[in-house]
């Protein structure tokens, strides 16, 4: 069953430039896409297209096989929610407990299943011990654990990551990698917006953007098996794919091998 499919998409910001042209995407129930990009392939503007934030020049987007329009974005908003770079952006309370309950209260969630949610998932994230603290006071990797929480919250069981971990420092980054990791394990549908290689790995699927334009999709191992169409898309290939590229003779097979499984087990 697709959670998401994209039809015939194309967006334009000033009805001139196309900054995405005729995407067709399927993303299945528990699938983790990757969705991959130069700077100005499109890529965020794609998600923020599939969670109603930008309306399509033309196309459709269907979320469980509705139809996303003006009429049910309320509705599917239950359904799919979105992690920004800067989670600074999502913050509207004075406190963290305030943040998770702010899309409960936009959906109408009762009072009492608002804070039921609040203390589950602040646990689930491993924010509870800052409910009653200031966002500005956390550090990058507690924000977005925050703004997942409040995501959660709201029992949406599509989650896209919008580059969300490009302001993190390394150990940050590998902490919630872990999570999102984990989320998948538990059934969540992940999109995985970003430009790091290396964090593509993690996904069952890579779709890689050129000037608004899928340049190439599939699943891992036949996506780095085009390391032309990698170049092509201003992309590099994952470190140890490239020595594996490198190095040729039948002496150098099992080095080949060993590292090909090496880079796409995760």
């Amino acid at each position: 069953m697709s959670k998401v499919k994209v039809e015939d998409l194309t967006f334009s910001y000033n009805q001139r430039k196309m900054i995405l042209k005729n995407i067709n995407l399927e993303v299945q129930k528990g699938e983790w896409v990757a969705i991959l990009g130069h700077n100005g392939s499109g890529k965020s503007t794609l998600a923020k297209t599939m969670v109603g934030l930008l309306e399509p020049a033309a196309g459709h987007i269907y979320i469980d096989d509705i139809l996303l329009s003006e009429e049910t974005s309320y509705e599917l908003r239950k359904k799919i929610g979105i992690v920004f770079q800067n989670p600074d952006n999502q913050f509207v309370g004075v406190t963290v407990k305030d943040d998770i309950a702010f899309g409960m209260e936009n959906l109408c969630f009762s009072k009492e299943e608002m804070l039921e949610n609040i203390d589950f998932f602040a646990k689930k994230v491993g924010v509870f011990d800052y409910l009653d603290k200031e966002p500005s006071l956390l550090s990058g990797g507690q924000k977005q654990r925050v703004a997942i929480a409040g995501i959660l919250a709201m029992k949406t069981d599509i989650i896209i990551f919008d580059e969300a971990t490009s302001m993190l420092d390394p150990y940050a980054r590998e902490d919630l990698m872990k999570y999102i990791k984990k989320l998948h394990e538990d059934g969540l549908t992940i999109i995985m917006i970003t430009h790091d290689i290396e964090e593509a790995l993690f996904a069952d699927k890579l779709v890689i953007l050129k000037e608004g334009k899928i340049l190439l999709e599939g699943d891992k191992s036949a996506v780095f098996h085009q390391p032309r169409l990698f170049e092509d898309a201003n992309l590099e290939l994952p470190v140890a794919l490239r020595i594996s590229n490198e190095l040729d003779g039948a002496e150098f097979s099992a080095w080949k091998e060993y590292l090909w499984a090496y880079s796409l087990e995760k």
